[in-house]
């Protein structure tokens, strides 16, 4: 049986964390209204295991938590309280540590659902508001049309694309193979 949950016009920070726990559907937040997450689809789930694997295992024995799809971010954008559910994060703040949230993650990654508009424009922007925030990585789930972009806050945001060979997290110094990923999404 189903736990979807009903929300009102309005609902409180404190509200939409309590509530969120009760639902099967996940919502992102934005100072006060809250909005269905679409499922993801099979390529989407398979992009974001291999990103999310193969940083763990870098990151295993240092002081960086990678995060998926289960655990928001939390911002502030002037006076608004957002939440948004990153498919990879990365947060290494000793002092960041609420049990369903990252206020100061260094590391994002989103692969391109079907509101392609959310991910490059809206999460893009909202994610340069974090002042902890490195890097932005946009990856489409299309093995036809390989594409990750890189934004990094070092590089003045600006997205650098990589179609083949490897990409490297200079965040979290991590590097992985584009042609591996879409070589495996291309066998689904």
């Amino acid at each position: 049986m189903s736990s979807a949950v009903r929300f009102p016009g309005f609902i409180t920070v404190e509200d939409y964390l309590e509530t969120e726990l009760l639902s099967d559907v996940r919502h992102e937040y934005y100072d006060g209204r809250v909005y269905a997450i679409p499922e993801n689809t099979d390529r989407h789930n398979v992009a974001i295991g291999y990103f999310a694997t193969r940083i763990d295992r870098a990151l295993e024995n240092g002081p960086c938590w990678v995060f998926l799809l289960d655990m928001k971010v939390r911002m502030k954008l002037a006076r608004a309280d957002l939440f948004y559910y990153p498919d990879v994060m990365v947060a290494c703040e000793p002092d960041d540590r609420h049990r369903y949230y990252r206020e100061k993650p260094k590391f994002w990654l989103e692969v391109m659902s079907g509101d392609e508009n959310k991910d490059r424009v809206e999460k893009y922007l909202a994610c340069q508001r974090i002042a902890s925030m490195e890097e932005f990585i946009l990856v489409s789930p299309d093995p036809d049309k390989p594409e990750v972009s890189i934004a990094r806050k070092a590089h003045g945001w600006e997205l650098e694309i990589v179609e083949t060979g490897e990409v490297t997290f200079q965040s979290i110094g991590v590097t992985v193979s584009v042609d591996e990923l879409y070589a495996k999404l291309r066998r689904m």
